[in-house]
C-alpha cells in the first residue's frame, strides 16, 4: 500500500470526523453558540457549559477519528486485493465497541473537571448510543471508499491490460510481416544485380521509399487509403521487376474513399498473398484486381492459378490482417472463392475526428 494513499486516507478520515462530530454535536453547538442570547439565568448556562460541550464535540471527533484508524489496519479499504472477511468484519466490530466503551469512560471520569454536574448513568447511555452511530457513519464510510477505490483500480487495471494487450499484439502482427517482404525483395534485387544493375539502382530507390514507409507504418495503426496507394505504386515497381509483364495489377480506387483508413501495408500484404499462392509465368499470366465496392470496402481480387508445387508458408499473411481488423475493433475481412476467382474483401475504417 503506497504512502500516498495512506495519506489521502487520513486525510479524507480527518475531514469526515469534523463533519460527524459537528454533525452529531450540533445541537449543542448550536446552544453554545447562542446560550448568552435570550436570557434564561443560570439554567441555560447550566445546560450550555461551554467547557462541557466542547469537550464532548472533542469525544465525539477522537472517537470518530480513532475508528478510522483503526479499521484502516484491520479492514484495509486500500489493499488492491484484500477479501474482507467476515473474521475481519467481525473483529473489527467488536474491537470498535471496546475502543467506544473506553473512550466514553474516559470522558466520563473527565467530564466533572470540566464544572458539570450530570447524571453519569443517564448520560452515559446517551454518549454511547453518539459514539455508536459515529461507529456506523464511520463503517458505512470505509465501505463506501473501499468500494470506490476498487472500482477505480479494476477499471484502471482491465483498461491498462486491455490497452498493453491490445498493442502487444497489434505490434507483433506488424512485426511479422517485414522479415517475410525483406526476404522476397532482397532475393529480387541479388538477382537483378547481375542482370541489369540500372535497374538495381531504381530497385533500391524505390526499396527505400517502401522500407521508410514501413518504418513509419509501424509507429501507426492506421494510414489513409491514399497514403497506402502513393506506397503501394513503388511497391508495385520493386514486384515488377521481379515479374515483368507477366503481372498486371489493375485499380479502381474511387477518391470519395481515398480519405477512409487501413492498417499499414494491407494492400502489401494482400498482393503477396495472391503472388505467393499462384502461378505467374509467360503461360499463365496473373491479373490482380483492386478496387473500392459501393458499401465501403476494399476488394483484392485474382483468378486462381495454383502452382504446381505450392509454395509453403507461415500461413500468417491473411490470419494477421484479420486479427488486425478485429483489434481496431472493425468487421472482419471476408474472404470468398466463386468462378475460380478468390477475393479478398476488407473495410475501410472511418477516421476518427480529431
Amino acid at each position: 500500500m503506497s504512502a500516498t494513499f495512506t495519506r489521502k486516507y487520513f486525510g479524507i478520515a480527518f475531514l469526515l470526523s469534523l463533519v460527524i462530530g459537528i454533525t452529531i454535536q450540533f445541537p449543542l453547538i448550536i446552544g453554545v453558540l447562542f446560550a448568552e442570547e435570550g436570557g434564561g439565568g443560570g439554567h441555560r448556562r447550566e445546560a450550555f457549559n461551554a467547557g462541557v460541550e466542547i469537550l464532548e464535540f472533542i469525544n465525539t471527533f477522537t472517537v470518530t477519528f480513532l475508528l478510522f484508524t483503526l479499521n484502516f489496519y484491520l479492514l484495509k479499504p486500500f489493499a488492491r486485493h484484500h477479501k474482507m472477511k467476515l473474521k475481519s468484519v467481525l473483529l473489527a466490530f467488536v474491537l470498535s465497541f471496546i475502543l467506544i466503551l473506553i473512550l466514553v469512560l474516559i470522558y466520563n471520569l473527565i467530564k466533572p473537571y470540566a464544572g458539570s454536574e450530570i447524571n453519569i448513568s443517564r448520560h452515559h447511555d446517551k454518549l454511547l448510543f453518539q459514539n455508536l452511530f459515529a461507529a456506523a457513519l464511520v463503517f458505512g464510510s470505509i465501505f463506501i471508499i473501499r468500494l470506490i477505490y476498487q472500482k477505480q483500480t479494476y477499471e484502471l487495471e482491465n483498461e491498462k491490460l486491455r490497452t498493453e494487450s491490445l498493442q502487444s499484439q497489434f505490434e507483433s502482427l506488424k512485426n511479422q510481416m517485414s522479415p517475410h517482404f525483406l526476404f522476397n525483395t532482397l532475393t529480387a534485387l541479388k538477382s537483378l544485380i547481375r542482370e541489369s544493375p540500372d535497374l538495381a539502382g531504381q530497385y533500391v530507390n524505390h526499396l527505400a521509399l517502401v522500407l521508410r514507409y514501413t518504418l513509419q507504418g509501424n509507429e501507426k495503426k492506421t494510414v489513409t487509403l491514399r497514403e497506402e496507394m502513393e506506397y503501394t505504386e513503388s511497391y508495385l515497381f520493386l514486384i515488377e521487376m521481379r515479374y515483368g509483364t507477366n503481372l498486371t495489377i489493375k485499380m479502381n480506387i474511387h477518391e470519395k474513399f481515398k480519405g477512409m483508413e487501413i492498417p499499414p501495408l494491407t494492400i502489401q500484404t494482400l498482393i503477396e498473398n495472391a503472388v505467393k499462392h499462384n502461378e505467374i509465368s509467360n503461360k499463365n499470366p496473373l491479373e490482380i484486381v483492386i478496387q473500392t465496392t459501393e458499401s465501403g470496402g476494399l476488394t483484392v481480387c485474382n483468378r486462381i492459378q495454383k502452382k504446381l508445387t505450392p509454395e509453403h508458408g507461415t500461413g500468417i499473411g491473411l490470419t494477421n490482417l484479420s486479427k488486425q481488423f478485429q483489434l481496431l475493433g472493425e468487421s472482419d475481412i471476408q474472404i470468398s472463392q466463386e468462378d475460380n476467382v478468390f477475393c479478398v474483401t476488407i473495410p475501410l475504417i472511418k477516421p476518427v475526428k480529431q
